[in-house]
């Protein structure tokens, strides 16, 4: 690898993986841990992308106080639909932060597969550097 920048790629996305890992899943076991559980639902698929390639859900519940909240999720799929039926919990403190689960749940999933990631392309940039030193 003859151009250093793709080895600050390597490490800068890489790093970028793993904080938005960790920083997803202090998220999620914070709002487990404390949150309130009600019934949702994906009230729209929010398109901000060409081609649809990321589809956000809007997804609208009713606290246990009756306050309507219509928010975007955090994660996408293509495979999601409005109208699907989603378990919320949200903070009591903050409503509009909640997470939801589907039937078919892939948080955990994807959150481990972004780690890998995260890892493999920190990996990928420490040996591009040290092949880049040693040449």
């Amino acid at each position: 690898m003859e151009d250093p920048v793709y080895i600050i790629y390597f490490l800068l996305g890489g790093a970028a993986a793993i904080f938005g890992f960790f920083k997803f899943r202090e998220k999620r076991k914070r709002i487990l841990d404390n949150g309130i559980e009600v019934k949702g639902v994906i009230y729209e698929i929010d398109d901000i992308s060409i081609n649809n390639q990321a589809n956000y859900p809007v997804i609208r519940f009713v606290t246990k106080e009756g306050l309507w909240i219509t928010e975007k999720g955090d994660w996408t799929s293509t495979s999601l639909k409005a109208g699907t039926k989603v378990t919320v919990i949200y903070n009591s403190n903050d409503p509009k932060e909640f997470i939801y689960k589907i039937s078919y749940d892939w948080q955990d999933i994807f959150g481990y597969l972004l780690l890998m990631a995260g890892v493999a392309s920190v990996g990928a940039g420490l040996w591009f550097a040290y092949q880049y030193l040693i040449s």
